[in-house]
């Protein structure tokens, strides 16, 4: 039977300690040995052993079960999934600036876990292009210039000028906010999202001095698009991730270029015939109702 190592000494820090010394000793053990950055063969059981640490230490009541009980009481008492309910991981790590965490019920649990961080894709943006008859034909690069938004890069994206996030002290960093009503029939509680935090739990302690807290900057970019040759009015061309920007590290959003072609206005006829040559000789015949 292995025999687990003390928490307190798992994360370095002695048993008088704050709640605020278990954090941050947590969140610098956390950013060594998280199994997305850490690529080590035991980077993995580490995180496990110092999450565990956390979710116990950093939790009131279960730290004073350990306190009076130590391993072995405390283990008859909590299952490995009340471990780890309610802790508080998320929070960490996005106010580190990690682009993409991960859930942590996923490394324990399979992705079973009970909070799930709140990710949304970028917008896709619309631009019209307007090409001549000839450009469309041969085909051609065009750049255009496009107004979009982009993630601030002066806080990465998280609207803090300190680049990190705190939980909201509303509902603890929960995301929730209980009410107990005392009713005839006993007490009623009842669960709503936090309105100071919108649910995420996280708040910003200063707004970016760049963004006014936004975590995105309107920018005017520009962009190359390649035409192809023999394109249609009305044809539509993605330009990947040049759309607006996700949330919470998810993927940005896809531009979508519209090509309208510019129909010749007056053509001769030596005019016409040329240009019948090219789109043969282009295999390109489709533009022949133009000349009807």
């Amino acid at each position: 039977m292995t025999t687990k190592r003390d928490y307190y000494e798992i994360l370095g820090v002695n048993k008088s300690c704050s709640k605020d010394d278990i954090k941050k000793a947590y969140k610098k053990l956390a950013k060594k040995f998280h199994p997305d950055l850490n690529k080590t063969k035991d980077a993995e059981e580490k995180f496990k052993e110092i999450s565990e640490a956390y979710a116990v230490l950093s939790d009131d009541q279960k730290r004073t079960t350990y306190d009076q009980f130590g391993h072995s009481g405390f283990d008859q008492r909590y299952s490995q999934e009340d471990i780890f309910r309610g802790a508080d991981f998320e929070s960490i790590f996005r106010s580190a600036g990690f682009s993409d965490f991960g859930n942590i019920f996923d490394i324990f649990f399979g992705g079973h876990g009970e909070r799930k961080r709140r990710r949304s894709r970028g917008n896709d943006l619309r631009y019209d292009l307007s090409i001549s008859f000839p450009e469309a034909a041969l085909g051609v690069e065009k750049i255009i210039e496009v107004n979009k938004f982009e993630s601030c890069k002066h806080c990465n994206g998280t609207g803090s000028e300190t680049k990190e996030l705190i939980n909201c002290k509303d509902c603890q960093g929960t995301g929730q906010k209980r009410i107990q009503r005392r009713t005839p029939f006993g007490y009623f509680t009842s669960i709503t999202t936090c309105r100071s935090c919108g649910g995420e739990g996280l708040v910003i302690e200063k707004a970016c001095e760049e963004c006014g807290g936004s975590a995105q900057i309107e920018v005017e970019k520009k962009i190359k698009v390649k035409i192809p040759q023999g394109i249609e009015s009305g044809a539509m061309l993605r330009v990947k991730s040049e759309g607006g920007p996700g949330f919470n590290g998810s993927e940005n959003g896809d531009l979508y270029v519209v090509v309208d072609v510019e129909s010749p206005k007056k053509l001769n006829n030596k005019q016409k015939k040329l240009y019948q040559e090219l789109l043969k000789l282009e295999g390109k015949g489709f533009f022949g109702k133009i000349f009807e």
